[in-house]
């Protein structure tokens, strides 16, 4: 079986020119050197071509009726699509004032009439060259940011990776709490989208927000691997400072996830992890840690996991306590409502909440 080998097109090169003889003289050159030629009349002719297939140069008069080549110049240097193609004008310029307003218009180079064969020639190869090495220079560079965007991607991945099992390790310290960690992130995605249809929050909750909070929200407890076992896993109640020794677990995972992100990182996904790893104590009515926020001054993403993680733990078992029913856990939710919680988010959560996961074994 032969293969069949794709033949490599020749440069196309398109040539404006009024007079029919010029493009008649023009197009043998450019044939003789196997590049294509495109031939139109006049500037309008020559858009419709260009519509259709773009070339790789363009030899144009100066002077035209109707849009002259200084006018279809500027035209094309001001479209993405055509401002890198190389522009010529054939013309013959009398003045230096011509010549500084064709180069202003973004113009390359010249090409004098009556045509010398070897010139003409000499300026098509020339330019065609530096079009082929820049076309060559920003396929390599697209190419080189692909891998690199794809090498960082990979690094992003397996960062949070090593992070969500960190976090199954701390987690695993008290065996009571089975699901934690999905639950809270499968929950704060559930509220997240349901927040999102309403008008006050439709701006700051996007697609991409979802996402991330739902992995995101999974690293919240992550400065519980500061806290002594000791503590941690006390079933009886906690005194007043093995309760600021707890408290301390909001700062330590926001300082955790810090050491990992740094103001050159473009992962919005460790980004919320710290806010919500920070501030996912914050009350509402500004009672809760670290730092006394209060109402809109927590981050939205916060007051999320805030409600999700705080009725996981509701229904769930722990060492210090036992599971809560059901109903009791959404009563404790709706009457901390306007103190611990948002009330719009708890408003929201009354009527998703069956979606949500409640199941830890």
């Amino acid at each position: 079986m032969e293969l069949e080998i794709k033949k490599k097109e020749p440069p196309k090169i398109l040539i404006v020119d009024d007079i029919s003889v010029n493009l008649k003289v023009l197009e043998k050159i450019i044939s003789a050197e196997g590049y294509e030629p495109l031939c139109a009349l006049s500037v309008q002719e020559a858009i419709d071509i260009m519509n259709e297939s773009l070339p790789q140069l363009i030899l144009s008069d100066l002077s035209m009726p109707g849009m002259d080549g200084l006018e279809f110049c500027k035209l094309l240097k001001s479209n993405p699509r055509t401002r890198d193609i190389p522009f010529i004008f054939i013309t013959v310029l009398n003045s230096g004032e011509e010549k500084e307003q064709a180069f202003l218009a973004g113009a390359v180079d010249f090409i004098p009439k009556p045509f010398e064969r070897v010139e003409v020639v000499m300026r098509v190869n020339n330019q065609l060259s530096s079009y082929q090495l820049k076309q060559e220079m920003a396929n390599y560079n697209r190419m080189m940011h692909k891998l690199v965007s794809e090498q960082q991607k990979q690094i992003e991945e397996e960062r949070e990776n090593l992070l969500f099992a960190l976090a199954k390790v701390v987690e695993k310290r008290d065996t009571n709490t089975g699901r934690h960690l999905e639950n809270v992130g499968y929950n704060s995605r559930i509220l997240a989208q349901s927040l999102q249809l309403l008008p006050k929050f439709e701006e700051q909750i996007t697609d991409d927000f979802i996402e991330t909070i739902g992995a995101a929200s999974k690293l919240h407890d992550i400065g519980n691997i500061v806290i002594p076992d000791k503590i941690f896993l006390k079933e009886s109640s906690l005194d007043v400072w093995e309760m600021e020794v707890i408290k301390r677990h909001t700062e330590e995972g926001a300082k955790i996830l810090e050491e990992i992100y740094n103001e050159k990182s473009t992962s919005k996904f460790l980004g919320m992890a710290i806010t919500i790893a920070r501030y996912h104590h914050a009350n509402w009515d500004g009672t809760g840690y670290p730092e006394n926020l209060a109402g809109e001054q927590i981050p939205l993403e916060a007051r999320i996991v805030a409600l999700t993680n705080t009725f996981d733990v509701l229904i769930g078992k722990r060492c210090y306590k036992d599971a809560y029913p059901l109903e009791e856990s959404l009563k404790i939710i709706n009457e901390e409502s306007g103190t611990v919680f948002d009330p719009d988010i708890v408003e929201v959560f009354n009527k998703v909440w069956k979606q949500m996961r409640v199941e830890h074994a």
